[in-house]
């Protein structure tokens, strides 16, 4: 499919520490992505809600973004969207555009809110393995 134009809108953006991390604590984020509503076509435009979500394990931080995939093409690709997105499935392309965003935003989101990153860091020379080290 050839779109003439794609663009992602957030309209809700949430983030909460409830409870911070420990140092030291190994954390894990989980980021649920799904559409959350009925895409709405009209000409050559659709319009599909989404939602991003991002929770901890442990728990304590949760993170909520909403927002609008706008897409922009023909009227026989925005109908084959439309009805795709209909039966539960987002085009894979679709797909990795929105998952960009999702991150990209979350990251901005968990980086405000001081969350450390959830790569880890590079162990400084002459430090053993098995200790852990906090920043």
């Amino acid at each position: 499919m050839a779109y003439k134009g794609i663009a992602v809108r957030f309209m809700y953006i949430h983030g909460e520490v409830a409870a911070p991390p420990m140092p030291g604590t190994a954390m894990q984020l989980a980021l649920n992505l799904q559409i959350s509503g009925m895409p709405e076509a009209s000409g050559e435009l659709v319009n599909i809600p989404f939602t991003a979500s991002v929770s901890s394990i442990p728990p304590g931080i949760s993170i909520t973004v909403r927002g609008i995939l706008m897409v922009q093409a023909s009227e026989d690709d925005v109908k084959r969207i439309s009805s795709q997105v209909k039966s539960g499935s987002l085009p894979q392309d679709l797909q990795g555009v929105l998952m960009q965003y999702a991150v990209f935003e979350v990251s901005l989101i968990a980086r405000e809110l001081g969350i450390p990153p959830t790569i880890p860091l590079p162990m400084p020379p002459g430090q053993q393995k098995g200790t852990p080290t906090a920043i």
